[in-house]
């Protein structure tokens, strides 16, 4: 990977016809494909539920991963494990030949980012398979916190970042 790559600045853009391909065909580690699901069944879950923001991630022009939100905001948004004013971070991958770059962290500026400026959200929750291959050290590592909560039935760690020093 050459260093001109790794200093692309990083997006959020909408999939479309012309990229969904691409985007289905990223994929995590072989060790991490526990951890997540695939984009192909995260981007066709999202088309069934109106509360669903999901953007592929870009470095420059390359595509390098996905991001999913659950806003209880969105009108028609089913009911879920989300308060109000919380917005779920359903969905988070990068590409294992993109991880270690800083990619996901800035996605997740631009997000928060985002987020801070509506003024409604308070917190950004999520959660992750715990284990060797898992995301505990990224979420930690950027301001999430363990709230001592398990989900999915007792398989993953629940999460929380909250947007506003004031929380």
């Amino acid at each position: 990977m050459t260093q001109e790559r790794e200093m692309q600045p990083v997006t959020l853009r909408e999939i479309t016809r012309e990229t969904v391909r691409r985007i289905m065909g990223l994929g995590v580690k072989p060790e991490q494909e526990d951890n997540v699901t695939s984009n192909a069944v995260s981007i066709a879950e999202a088309y069934f539920e109106p509360g669903a923001w999901f953007r592929a991630i870009y470095a420059g022009d390359e595509p390098v991963g996905f991001i999913m939100l659950f806003d209880p905001t969105l009108p028609g948004a089913t009911a879920g494990s989300v308060a109000m004013d919380e917005v779920g971070l359903w969905r988070f991958m990068v590409d294992g030949r993109y991880q270690s770059h800083g990619y996901g962290r800035q996605a997740l500026d631009l997000v928060c980012g985002r987020l801070r400026s509506r003024g409604d959200v308070a917190r950004l929750c999520s959660s992750y398979v715990p284990g060797p291959h898992g995301s505990e050290a990224f979420y930690l590592g950027y301001g999430f916190r363990k709230t001592g909560q398990m989900t999915h039935d007792g398989t993953e760690t629940e999460i929380l970042l909250r947007l506003h020093q004031e929380d």
